[in-house]
């Protein structure tokens, strides 16, 4: 130790400082790795920017119908037509307008494709159809869906379900959660009226039909005599056109309430 203190001349054990003049002679100079560092993080942000950009742009968006106050009639490309009800909504992703979700009531003209069915679907069912003609209801309990012309396969999500066949004139709900549609014993094929602007009447009571009116025109009805039955089809262009056809058909008198 003696003799390194003897020989110690200022600068002599200066080791980085020397380090520092061999780098300057071969052409080196001191790097700060903090500058390395800002410049990765930078670099780094920049490229997540960039790859949240592409996935917007790639991700395939939704497309959504809805119908505020009143009934929205709606085209889809592939020819389907869709009737909502105020206040529902149909939403599919972009580019593939068989594959639907709804929400509230609509009814559906589907257009015919035997190699690419449509499905109606959400968390609860699943409903597929290659073409034809249904209304689809659904709340916070339960789905029904009324086939009016052709036939639609009805089945649950849950695992293990099973899916009912409905043909024309056929309805069934099938409760949140549960695991297989009920068919329903009698189908009110004028419940899509309110879609169709069409009544169907086979055998029908008098007083039966009477309500049906009431409840699309929003006026009381009353007859002479309600033990009559009708059979009829109607459009639904005019209340008075329909009631004079009953009046002369069945030799009653219907009177509209105030």
């Amino acid at each position: 130790m003696k003799y390194v203190i003897h020989y110690y001349k200022e600068g002599r054990l200066e080791t980085r400082k020397a380090l520092a003049k061999v780098r300057s002679r071969v052409g080196h100079q001191a790097v700060r790795p903090t500058h390395y560092l800002r410049w990765a993080t930078v670099a780094a942000s920049f490229l997540v920017l960039i790859g949240i950009g592409v996935h917007a742009l790639l991700a395939p968006s939704d497309v959504t119908l809805t119908a505020e106050a009143v009934p929205q009639v709606f085209r889809l490309t592939d020819g389907t037509v869709v009737t909502l009800a105020p206040h529902s909504s149909l939403t599919y992703p972009s580019g593939n307008c068989r594959h639907v979700k709804i929400t509230g009531k609509a009814f559906l003209d589907i257009h015919h494709d035997t190699d690419n069915p449509f499905t109606i679907t959400d968390d609860h069912y699943v409903i597929q159809d290659i073409g034809t003609r249904l209304q689809v209801e659904e709340n916070e309990t339960m789905t029904r869906l009324t086939v009016v012309e052709g036939a639609a396969s009805f089945g649950s999500t849950r695992h293990g379900g099973t899916a009912l066949a409905l043909k024309a004139g056929m309805s069934a709900v099938l409760e949140n959660g549960g695991d297989m549609p009920r068919m329903e014993r009698r189908t009110d094929v004028n419940a899509t009226a309110w879609a169709t602007h069409e009544f169907h009447f086979n055998d029908t009571p008098l007083p039966e039909v009477l309500a049906t009116l009431s409840r699309y025109y929003h006026v009381p009805l009353t007859a002479t005599d309600t033990n009559k039955r009708l059979t009829a089809d109607f459009d639904a262009d005019s209340l008075d056109k329909i009631i004079g056809l009953i009046n002369q058909t069945l030799g009653v008198s219907i009177n509209k309430q105030k």
